[in-house]
């Protein structure tokens, strides 16, 4: 008698580890009716086992002896088919496995039973809509027809700080949910965004979820769970909420899109910009981005390319006036007083008539710390961290040097180590000696700070919003922190410390970067009755960044700034990919990206990308680690994808050597 053989079923399964996946298993018979694409799979990989995702089933890859999948994890699939393949793309243009793509969406500990709670507060009573404004009714009114066509659309909401965009966003998904479809709004970062996450509460708390990064494993699982049932309809989430599997996704909407929180640093390190925009279109959905400093990319986009579909809000709404700026020059006030200036005379008489009227008072330095340098008196030799290649910062409340890339910290030594004197220096100003120089002057007001170091401990920075909002604080010291997200109508003046502290960093981004702040921290005042004031205190007040700051005049920096662009070749005229080499031994960091670069030299003979370096990179030393880099720019992106990919094939990676790829860096420091 003839016993039939039995078929063996192959199963290609994602890795998520840095490989060239997927893996093909072989499946057991007594698993063959389990099997899904997009279920998770236990499976043997070389020494250990690991969590993978079966992507393919009746695999016709060549394999000798297979090894079995060991177990299903999953009786319904955890991804769908379009979040397969987004992850397939996302690979593909990140340079990253499969594998780690899919991990990079799916919760860490993702269960099969979850409870129903969701993680919004107790309902509200819903607030009336607020009656539009011409432009925002004019604006709403294209929205909605391309909501209705159900097709792909991208828009620009370009606004002005107070201008409305938040009730385009909810009247937006509003007419989404009449669609029948479900709505994503990415934001930078929840804790930074009270105001738009009290609205969406209000609106939609029965079908809302908000993800965020301080959420459990546990709760993120189970937010997972709600939003594949459909029982949450509404997104609101930082950069990963872009992941969330929802069933039927008819809008996506990216608020503050310039940030640059929405760029992931770690494999894939993804933007969510980029893959909203492929999102939308694979699903033919609306893709709607909103902001009053956009960046340069979406700005040329929407006004040359015509890719974006522009809506503008050039008025606050409630025909409230836009903030008077003045630039109080640094130098002037220093030669005035014979010694480096914190406050100057002006903004110390706007801070005293400010809180003479009852009014509240913004103050923003965009660095930490007390003093950023500490030098020996003697030998000038200034405390480094020995781990990057970095100044510490003395911070007062721990009385210790710390470093503020690796944490590093530790006391203020007794004497110099290079020559033995036992005093120092401490120079540069930081946020908490803004705040003590604040207390000096003002020794009656109410001061606190608002920043990564006065935050740690949970519920702090709500605690501080909430007495603020309470006018409990009369002046609030702050990082970029409390530039944008919050509508403040009892604030009426806003100072900039120092506008140059990002001015001057060797990233051609810098300027964009400056600007875009010193505008959203003008938007923070002047939002209720009272006319606003903002004063920018530089040492450069000549700069064009600055100048069209103090103007308002968005228009104008972007015409600037895009011709320098353009005449250097940086984006968005050209791609770049950044290669990043590190390691602990300089010399083999260094030749290796040397290796590297004579690799690609022979693969681009006949191409037009341009290879820029190896070189270190700025920030050379990090945690204990060697950095260079090799740039690649060019205009045809499929030509530098290949050429990278071809590269790779013949590097020959040493131990202890490790390559990171940033397709479209935002920053190169």
């Amino acid at each position: 008698m003839l016993i039939q053989e039995e078929k063996t079923q192959l199963v290609d399964v994602a890795i998520p580890l840095p490989i060239q996946d997927p893996y093909t298993y072989r499946l057991p018979s007594h698993l063959a009716e389990r099997i899904q694409v997009g279920c998770r799979v236990k499976v043997p990989f070389r020494n250990r086992t690991i969590t993978g995702y079966a992507v393919g089933l009746d695999s016709n890859r060549p394999v000798e002896h297979p090894k079995d999948i060991l177990e299903i994890l999953d009786s319904e699939p955890v991804l769908t088919d379009h979040l397969l393949r987004l992850a397939k793309w996302a690979s593909e243009y990140y340079f990253s496995s499969w594998g780690e793509a899919i991990s990079n969406m799916v919760p860490k500990f993702l269960k099969a039973a979850v409870t129903s709670q969701t993680n919004t507060s107790l309902p509200l009573e819903k607030p009336e809509l607020v009656r539009l404004t011409e432009e925002q009714q004019e604006a709403f009114s294209k929205i909605k027809i391309r909501i209705e066509e159900k097709s792909f659309a991208e828009i620009f909401i370009f606004g002005v700080t107070g201008g409305g965009k938040s009730e385009l966003y909810i009247r937006a998904i509003m007419e989404t949910l009449k669609q029948g479809k479900s709505a994503i709004c990415l934001v930078p970062e929840i804790a930074l965004t009270e105001q738009l996450k009290l609205f969406f509460i209000q609106h939609f708390h029965d079908k809302l979820e908000i993800l965020h990064s301080k959420l459990s494993d546990k709760d993120r699982s189970a937010a997972w769970h709600r939003i594949q049932k459909e029982e949450k309809r509404v997104i609101l989430g930082a950069r990963s909420a872009i992941f969330a599997p929802l069933p039927n996704l008819g809008l996506i909407i990216m608020d503050e899109e310039q940030e640059g929180s929405y760029k992931q640093d770690q494999a894939p390190r993804y933007h969510a910009r980029e893959v909203a925009r492929w999102r939308a279109r694979d699903l033919g959905t609306v893709f709607i981005m909103g902001t009053a400093t956009p960046t340069l990319e979406t700005m040329h986009r929407a006004s040359t390319t015509g890719e974006v579909e522009l809506l503008t809000l050039s008025r606050r709404v409630d025909g409230r006036s836009m903030p008077e700026v003045r630039i109080i020059d640094l130098k002037q006030a220093s030669e005035i007083t014979k010694h480096s200036v914190i406050i100057s005379q002006r903004l110390e008489n706007a801070i005293d008539q400010t809180l003479s009227n009852k009014n509240h008072v913004l103050l923003m330095l965009n660095r930490r710390g007390f003093s950023t340098q500490v030098r020996c008196l003697k030998c000038g030799n200034a405390l480094f961290c020995s781990h990057c290649a970095v100044a510490l910062t003395f911070h007062q409340g721990e009385q210790e040097v710390i470093c503020h890339y690796c944490n590093y910290h530790a006391p203020i030594p007794k004497h110099c180590v290079p020559c033995g004197n036992p005093l120092f220096k401490f120079s540069g100003i930081g946020t908490e000696k803004v705040e003590s120089e604040v207390a000096k002057l003002f020794p009656k007001a109410r001061i606190a700070r608002l920043d990564t170091d006065a935050t740690r401990k949970k519920g702090a920075h709500e605690q501080i919003l909430t007495r603020f909002r309470a006018r409990e604080i009369d002046i609030l010291v702050g990082t970029q922190m409390i530039a944008k997200g919050f509508d403040f109508q009892h604030v009426t003046l806003v100072g900039i410390i120092n506008a140059d502290t990002g001015l001057l960093l060797p990233d051609f981004r810098s300027g964009e970067r400056t600007f875009q702040l010193l505008a959203q921290m003008a938007g923070r005042t002047g939002r209720g009755k009272e006319q606003g004031l903002v004063l920018i205190q530089t040492f450069s007040p000549n700069h064009y960044t600055i100048q069209f700051a103090a103007k308002h005049d968005y228009s104008g920096f972007f015409a600037e700034e895009i011709e320098r662009r353009r005449s250097l070749k940086y984006p968005p005229f050209t791609k770049l990919v950044n290669l990043i080499f590190r390691g602990r031994k300089e010399e083999m960091v260094r030749e290796q990206s040397l290796q590297f670069r004579n690799l690609l030299n022979a693969v681009n003979q006949k191409s037009d990308i341009e290879l820029i370096g190896p070189a270190p990179l700025p920030l050379y030393r990090l945690r204990g680690h060697y950095r260079w880099h090799l740039m690649l720019r060019g205009t045809g992106d499929e030509t530098m994808r290949t050429t990278i990919r071809t590269g790779l094939g013949h590097f020959k990676r040493k131990a202890g050597v490790y390559l990171a790829i940033d397709v479209d860096p935002v920053t190169i420091l």
